[in-house]
């Protein structure tokens, strides 16, 4: 059985495990790459916004998977500053993948303020726990003043998108090198 609750400081291993097991598979062995996707996916929201955040945990109280976004893109883009310079260490080309991923959310900012991601270990998959997910992360984003949220999945990751459709969310656009724009109004 497993639950969904407002993220606590333990769960902090569990939820980098997380993002590590459902990334690139060279994130699990080359510590650039683990850098580079903690810093980016992971690391921000957990510091900066754990209010935003929420895990999936099991019957060990163990985290399996989370959700978790920003409220509002500017002080994402305010506070995700030491996090850019971080990634701006680990090499250009990384550089360049993050800051195209953020200008790709500052285009829809102002539509969609809020922004989410979700990842849940495969054998947690289905039963409807990333929709739960989903839905107690934009309740509450709304409940705390947002209008609307967007994310942005990789085009080819047709199982995405058609989970995203499942939950509300809608293709915005399409981007070259950023995947593609997907949004919900709250």
């Amino acid at each position: 059985m497993v639950i969904i609750k407002s993220y606590e400081p333990k769960y902090r291993e569990d939820v980098q495990q997380v993002c590590l097991n459902t990334g690139p598979d060279t994130a699990l062995t080359d510590p650039v790459m683990r850098d580079f996707i903690l810093c980016t996916f992971c690391n921000y929201y957990i510091e900066q916004e754990p209010e935003n955040v929420f895990v999936l945990v099991d019957e060990n109280d163990t985290a399996q998977g989370y959700v978790f976004g920003a409220l509002n893109f500017r002080k994402y883009f305010r506070d995700f500053k030491p996090y850019l310079k971080a990634v701006r260490k680990l090499g250009a080309k990384y550089y360049l993948d993050v800051s195209a991923e953020i200008l790709a959310h500052a285009v829809f900012s102002l539509r969609y303020p809020s922004h989410l991601h979700i990842d849940i270990n495969e054998p947690f998959r289905g039963n409807g726990n990333g929709s739960k997910m989903i839905s107690t992360l934009t309740q509450h984003m709304k409940e705390n003043g947002s209008r609307a949220i967007m994310l942005i999945v990789g085009t080819s990751n047709t199982r995405g998108i058609n989970f995203y459709k499942k939950n509300g969310f809608k293709i915005k656009a399409s981007l070259k090198n950023s995947g593609t724009v997907m949004a919900k109004e709250l």
